[in-house]
């Protein structure tokens, strides 16, 4: 009681500093009546079914106007329907929206523990996971004053532009077998009962029913659905089916907040990237904050998948995945970085602390509980000890120890100390499962290269959680734990079986050698290399092949000959933090070019393709050019959440838009952009372009703006069979887009210039409301 008056105390008055959002809902009697039929019927019954639960119209106004939408009771526990604060579902219609959201939920702040799901959805959104839009809010239904609410977002595309994805299908396992389960359970029936498993779970895309009408989207989904499904039959790896590094990041967050409750498959949502072919996470309800006595990832690795496995320990069965998982914990859990989250979100956290105080004033965010946890994550990385060895047999040029496992996380062993002070090399796999909880350590036969026979006393392992940097020395002892059959061991692939690659570990450099080389099946190049390529050098990606980089490029084609490449796959840059450099490289084919999370400098290169496919996608990068040029498909070069500048570049003969920008930015300078029936430059999304100099043609409309995007055009030649400039209507959910046009020629087989409603559109500095051919 003396916390609570305490608390009371010092946010209640901190309330009255801060005028809280709005957000009022008018629903007719009528149809209120029906909303709380389905209130009294889930109080009776204990749980909230779908059935019956339909939604409703209603009238919202969020401050920047009213819009239609239809509203619903949300949920399936009857958390959701106590008092009058009941949880609702809304669906804005049209342009209609709520901080640029379309679909979104009003439901009582305890029902995401109030401040911790907030500060979850910021930490992963700096982490680079997708994450929902949450935030607290006053509602008024009628005439009703309900108090402070918490809003979240819903599944939909805005979600997506707003995390800078691509379009792609956002999904889950359906829940709707596993809540009949949980629906017995209430009713105290006990019985097996497989239809809930993890394993007989279908998929289920949100906005499933616009699937049947988008032949694109639905492909999309299959693809997602297929990986899945090979996932799930253990025929694929972790990291052949997810984005491996963010379903590391977004478990690593979810213990730092202590939210292992929302790790069950049912309330997994995830998004589908259609250019990367993975699937990502999606951030969502925490079930935080909470102390932890274990990781997400403990007592799960045992060095290979099983179709049996839930979806978790799949996961954490991945060995990339481990380490990239186990190197973000190392992080976050660092105090300093907990210090620079809250002082970075410090303002935005005293804003969303003030409205809800306004309610709940004692409800604070208690940091503790993080700290805490950052504490545990260090000592559960770093454990006393990691292993029990033995030592099994000490020849002329190998010994042989025994280890086994007694924690719960998997123990690598990087070398064999010998009492001279020097290392003896670890021969084969060098990872040690974890010990599962009240069972005995399975044993496991490590091998190690001497130069001659070593005697049985003081040695030691160095050794380490999988992907930690914190190394132990492990005591050897000096005797047998029995003379057993060798633990078979898993082959490990030979990168220097390619024989177009030359490695160079010391130098770090992996080097494409000169000449005439076929790609016949998929070839990853790993991450902590540069990729060296130069003429003359003739390289030909087979059609389905992919070529997928993880260390920066330098290829440098010579004066005389450029470097050539015929790509009927799919070439990849993905996540590498150093700039790549592309210096006369000439690609050609019908494949597809992605360069998604890296830095990525042109120059004197050319890009041509003959298929439908959009050519060369540029994904949350910042990539230079200088006299590149893009020939074909159907959009010439798509860049999404990135940064482009060009310099005297061409885009030509796309069948559909020349330059498509999704938020980013763009400096186009004195090149060429010729689209096909679609746009030269569409822009969307809030991206902003500036072209100055050069021609800009099509045979659709010149330039597309949209989405609150703003362009400037300077000293530009534009010709259009259709529209010169278009720019579309303002739509609430995103605000007006701008346009500045200076010293610029339009030639238009429509008008000249379509400035659209609520924008704002300058021609050499005079507004322009319409401008006739």
């Amino acid at each position: 009681m003396a916390v609570f008056v305490k608390q009371l105390a010092r946010n209640y008055p901190k309330a009255f500093a801060h005028e809280p959002e709005t957000i009022t809902i008018r629903i007719k009697e009528h149809d209120l009546e029906e909303i709380e039929r389905v209130v009294e019927e889930a109080r009776a019954r204990g749980v909230i079914l779908p059935e019956g639960n339909s939604y409703v119209p209603a009238e919202v106004d969020g401050g920047a106007g009213a819009f239609k939408a239809k509203v619903r009771i949300k949920g399936k526990l009857t958390d959701h329907v106590e008092g009058k604060k009941w949880s609702l579902r809304v669906i804005a219609k049209k342009d209609g929206g709520f901080k640029g959201m379309q679909r979104f939920s009003l439901q009582h702040p305890g029902t995401r523990n109030y401040l911790c799901d907030w500060l979850y959805h910021r930490l992963m959104q700096a982490e680079g996971v997708a994450a929902l839009q949450y935030g607290f809010v006053r509602v008024r239904l009628n005439d009703d004053d309900l108090g402070i609410y918490a809003y979240e977002e819903h599944f939909g595309p805005e979600l997506l532009a707003r995390n800078g994805r691509a379009p792609g299908p956002l999904f889950r396992f359906d829940p709707a077998l596993f809540w009949e389960h949980r629906l017995n359970e209430m009713n105290k029936l006990r019985f097996d009962e497989p239809f809930a498993a993890y394993q007989a779970a279908s998929l289920d895309a949100f906005g499933s029913s616009e699937l049947e009408k988008d032949k694109e989207a639905r492909a999309q989904f299959e693809e997602a659905v297929a990986l899945v499904d090979g996932f799930r039959r253990g025929r694929l790896s972790a990291s052949q089916v997810f984005d491996a590094d963010r379903i590391a990041r977004h478990h690593a967050i979810l213990d730092l907040v202590g939210g292992h409750h929302s790790m069950d498959f049912s309330d997994v949502k995830f998004y589908y990237d259609p250019l990367a072919k993975r699937v990502e996470p999606v951030s969502y309800e925490s079930f935080s904050a909470h102390g932890i006595r274990s990781l997400a990832g403990s007592n799960k690795y045992i060095g290979r998948q099983e179709p049996g496995m839930d979806l978790h320990t799949q996961w954490f069965n991945d060995e990339a995945l481990f380490r990239a998982y186990v190197q973000h914990l190392e992080r976050v859990s660092r105090a300093a970085w907990l210090d620079s989250a809250f002082a970075a979100l410090g303002p935005a956290l005293d804003s969303a602390s003030a409205t809800l105080y306004r309610e709940f004033p004692y409800k604070e965010l208690d940091r503790s509980v993080y700290y805490s946890n950052q504490k545990i994550i260090r000592k559960l990385l770093d454990p006393p000890k990691a292993l029990h060895a033995y030592l099994r047999d000490n020849g002329p040029d190998t010994v042989c120890v025994t280890v086994v496992p007694i924690e719960g996380l998997p123990i690598e062993v990087h070398a064999l100390l010998l009492p001279d002070g020097a290392r003896a090399t670890v021969i084969g796999r060098s990872i040690v499962p974890v010990r599962k909880p009240g069972r005995v350590g399975e044993p496991m036969e490590l091998r190690f290269a001497v130069q001659q026979k070593v005697e049985r006393g003081d040695l030691k392992l160095e050794c380490s959680v999988l992907g930690a940097s914190v190394k132990r020395n492990v005591e050897v002892f000096p005797y047998a734990l029995f003379d057993g059959e060798a633990i078979a061991r898993m082959p490990s692939a030979d990168p220097l079986a390619l024989p177009f690659l030359a490695f160079d570990d010391t130098a770090r450099v992996i080097t494409i050698k000169p000449g005439d080389w076929s790609i016949a099946a998929d070839v990853e190049l790993p991450a902590g290399y540069t990729v060296r390529a130069t003429a003359p050098l003739n390289l030909r990606i087979a059609k389905g092949v992919r070529l997928r980089s993880r260390s920066p490029l330098e290829w440098k084609g010579l004066n005389e000959a450029a470097i050539r490449i015929v790509n009927d796959g799919e070439l990849q840059l993905l996540e590498c933090r150093k700039e790549s450099v592309l210096e006369g490289v000439m690609v050609q084919g019908a494949g597809t070019v992605l360069v998604q999370e890296s830095p990525l400098r042109m120059s004197h290169c050319a890009f041509a393709t003959t298929s439908a496919s959009d050519h060369f996608t540029v994904v949350r990068s910042t990539v230079r050019m200088k006299e590149v040029v893009f020939a074909g498909g159907d959009d010439g070069l798509t860049a999404i959440a990135s940064v482009v500048q060009a310099d005297e570049c061409e885009v030509r003969g796309a069948k559909d838009d020349a330059l498509v920008m999704r938020g980013g930015s763009v400096a186009w300078k004195n090149g060429v952009l010729l689209g096909g029936k679609g746009a030269a430059l569409k822009l969307s999304v809030q991206g902003e372009a500036v072209i100055e100099g050069g021609r800009i043609g099509s045979d659709g409309d010149g330039i597309e703006v949209r989405d609150g995007s703003e362009l400037e055009v300077v000293k530009c030649a534009i010709e259009a069979k259709g529209d010169g400039i278009v720019v579309k209507d303002q739509e609430r959910i995103s605000g007006p887009s701008r346009v500045e046009l200076k010293v610029t020629s339009i030639t238009a087989g429509g008008k000249e210039i379509v400035p659209g409603e609520g924008n704002e559109v300058t021609l050499d500095g005079k507004s322009v409301s319409a401008v006739a051919p």
